[in-house]
């Protein structure tokens, strides 16, 4: 009896390894969530400024607390969740700050995606502000299909539903605009 008792646990034993052998060695994708390549930033930055320089003068700071970069992958990018500070320097002495609540650079069609209270306010004190603006560096050009505004250092302001412009907004087409302008006399 003793031996038949012996027998039954060495096989009840015997059973419980090999099914544990199956369990260990079975897929666990239910239970485990797997990291993608294209999920995992090449590198991240914290409380992050960069300076560039043009000719030995300081041209542009870029400051974010948070900078998150995949240019490791097929369509590079760069981005900024936490938001931008981006202050220009021009040859003239003026400077312009853009702001916004998080930004995305795409490394192959050279745009910036703006995005949440993004304000623009210029070297002559003009300010612009938007839910969202796209600014593509290599033509130099700004646009937005979200409602805009933008106040001069006059006072004046105008309003619309979104516009194209080159970067130093000497080129300006506005849809559906209204404004408020103040003229000499």
């Amino acid at each position: 009896m003793i031996k038949i008792v012996k027998k039954i646990i060495k096989n009840i034993a015997a059973i419980f390894i090999v099914a544990m052998f199956f369990y260990a060695c079975s897929s666990k994708e239910k239970n485990e969530k797997s990291i993608k390549f294209e999920e995992v930033a090449q590198s991240v930055g914290k409380e992050v400024v960069i300076k560039q320089t043009d000719s030995g003068r300081l041209a542009v700071v870029l400051k974010t607390a948070l900078l998150k970069d995949y240019t490791h992958l097929n369509f590079p990018y760069t981005e900024f969740p936490n938001g931008i500070e981006l202050t220009i320097f021009d040859k003239k002495g003026g400077t312009s700050v853009v702001l916004a609540d998080y930004a995305i650079q795409y490394k192959k069609t050279s745009l910036i995606d703006l995005r949440g209270n993004v304000k623009i306010t210029t070297a002559d004190s003009s300010v612009l502000k938007s839910p969202q603006l796209y600014w593509n560096q290599r033509l130099k050009w700004a646009f937005t299909d979200f409602p805009y505004s933008i106040t001069a250092k006059d006072g004046s302001v105008n309003k619309g539903d979104g516009f194209d412009a080159n970067q130093k907004f000497t080129i300006f087409k506005s849809r559906r605009n209204k404004g408020q302008q103040i003229l000499k006399d």
